[in-house]
């Protein structure tokens, strides 16, 4: 078996070479600009190829990212485009890099591993510790005469220059106000309001900027994908964007479980559109006991208001975590209780 490397600038080419075969054949995109913080420099250390004669044949790259909802933080590695060369499928190379990519995100202290992949996929990242987990967003589709719907408070709407940066602090800053949870540098920000086939519109007061909606018409994901600011400025911005799009075409709208301001206007424009997304997301706890210390906050305000204890055993880490709440606190330990489970990773 070929030894699991660490990507290379050099090798990079060969890589987007390869995953653009494999999912982005005649769509006019590459992986390269669809997905710049992936394959960045500063992210080239977290891909990991396998080559056979020299060529790469299998790659897996994994992006960490820091997450912030409410009062709690975490980090999750995202497992990016993953490709293998079809002559060299179904020989382990994939899951090299894959296990490869995990070691690293342990290693880094990544207390979850997210990705998204075909449902015919999930059986190879189930061997690692991936959950399939169904749902994750709601979706809404739209068209040029739901364009009543929403009301016009009179913002001037200017389309996002790249190029100048003009009100990408302010775009930053909504997005915070937002409860996607990933952090952003200004620099990721920059690349990632420079996506190819998508356009930033940002609604204007009194020359600040508050309010702002991103549309993709890109194969990964198309239509309305991001928003964030005032309901108002955003409900101007949704009119206009309707009001441009050609008879006869959808413009499909997100927004994620954990609910968003621009998902709230969706939801009190559109009740009867609100469809659950199916897009195909898997989930691994790295480290069990450290991820739910990270979420104690979440887990006391959803407990019972009886008192109760219990603790359960992750087999394939052998952590041992007790759950003691008293009170409307809940500590959280390392001992063995009356009420015990043993449970996989995977639960």
């Amino acid at each position: 078996m070929p030894h699991v490397e660490v990507c290379s600038q050099q090798e990079l080419p060969e890589v987007i070479s390869l995953v653009d075969d494999a999912m982005r054949q005649r769509t006019g995109q590459t992986m390269l600009t669809d997905y710049p913080l992936v394959y960045q420099d500063s992210n080239l250390s977290n891909i990991r190829i396998l080559k056979v004669g020299g060529h790469v044949v299998s790659v897996v790259p994994f992006l960490p990212r820091s997450v912030d909802l409410e009062d709690m933080s975490f980090t999750v590695g995202i497992i990016s485009p993953t490709a293998t060369s079809p002559d060299y499928r179904h020989q382990g190379y994939a899951l090299s890099c894959l296990n490869s990519c995990i070691t690293s995100m342990e290693e880094m202290d990544c207390d979850l591993s997210l990705l998204w992949t075909q449902i015919e996929t999930f059986p190879f990242y189930e061997n690692t510790g991936f959950e399939p987990v169904r749902y994750q967003e709601w979706i809404y589709s739209c068209t040029q005469k739901d364009r009543h719907l929403f009301r016009d408070h009179g913002h001037t709407i200017h389309l996002y220059d790249p190029s100048s940066q003009q009100y990408l602090d302010r775009i930053r800053t909504m997005h915070e106000e937002e409860t996607y949870g990933v952090r952003r540098s200004r620099a990721e920000a920059a690349m990632l309001m420079d996506l190819p086939r998508s356009r930033t519109l940002v609604a204007v007061e009194d020359h600040s900027a508050v309010g702002y909606l991103v549309i993709s018409d890109a194969v990964n994901k198309p239509g309305v994908i991001e928003s964030g600011g005032k309901i108002e400025a955003i409900e101007t911005l949704l009119r206009s964007a309707l009001e441009k799009l050609p008879d006869k075409e959808n413009l499909l709208a997100y927004d994620s479980l954990t609910g968003t301001i621009g998902g709230h206007l969706l939801q009190q424009s559109l009740p009867g559109r609100k469809e659950l997304t199916s897009k195909s997301m898997m989930i691994r706890v790295n480290k069990p006991s450290a991820f739910l210390r990270k979420i104690q906050p979440w887990l006391t305000r959803n407990s019972s208001p009886d008192q109760q204890e219990f603790s359960i055993q992750v087999g394939e880490t052998a952590e041992q975590i007790s759950f003691q709440y008293r009170e409307n606190n809940l500590a959280i330990g390392q001992h063995r209780l009356a009420l015990h489970e043993n449970l996989s990773r995977q639960g």
